[in-house]
């Protein structure tokens, strides 16, 4: 899959279940749903964690700042899958999934620091769409933990998971431009 390809993928299996959840709020309320949410979690964000691993590919840390810019947005993708599969799990065992939150938080303050890291090196790299996206996909991040309160807390985290895409776009056009690759899989 590519880069484009895993970034809009990971937006929509992102923001859907978060949408659903919004629109009816019972939705929300079934174990069904709830699995279905881990499940759709778990999937975009390891679809991110791939798409941050091909930025590496194409573009490699410069130094070590920038290399713990990367490591650190890897690891905040891993934490998100930790929180997915933990929400599910918890939801079936125990019927209470709200403890795994702790790796949500985590996951998104990881994607924070790491992303204005990584984003702020492929800005200076001149993978300028990228750069920004994720560079918006950290600041809103954030806001979505450091705002809790509704409506904010879901504009952020939503508008937040679409930048996810921007990067993904950005990404490939990058490849392009400097490597003359095409827009189809590796």
């Amino acid at each position: 899959m590519n880069t484009t390809a895993k970034g809009a993928t990971a937006a929509v299996l992102l923001i859907v279940p978060v949408v659903a959840e919004l629109v009816s709020e019972p939705l929300g309320d079934g174990t069904a749903f709830t699995i279905a949410f881990a499940a759709s979690q778990l999937v975009g964000w390891l679809l991110l964690a791939g798409l941050c691993r091909d930025l590496a590919g194409v573009h490699p840390p410069a130094n070590r700042r920038d290399r713990v810019g990367a490591r650190l947005l890897v690891a905040g993708c891993v934490a998100e899958m930790l929180f997915a599969a933990t929400y599910g799990a918890l939801e079936v065992v125990t019927g209470e999934p709200e403890a795994s939150f702790v790796f949500f938080s985590l996951g998104l303050l990881l994607t924070t620091v790491g992303g204005l890291l990584r984003g702020s090196q492929l800005r200076r790299a001149g993978v300028e769409m990228a750069g920004v996206g994720l560079m918006a996909a950290a600041v809103l991040g954030f806001l979505a933990i450091a705002v809790g309160s509704d409506p904010f807390h879901d504009i952020f985290l939503l508008t937040g998971y679409a930048a996810w895409a921007v990067v993904g776009v950005g990404a490939a056009r990058s490849r392009i431009a400097e490597h003359g690759l095409s827009l189809s899989p590796r």
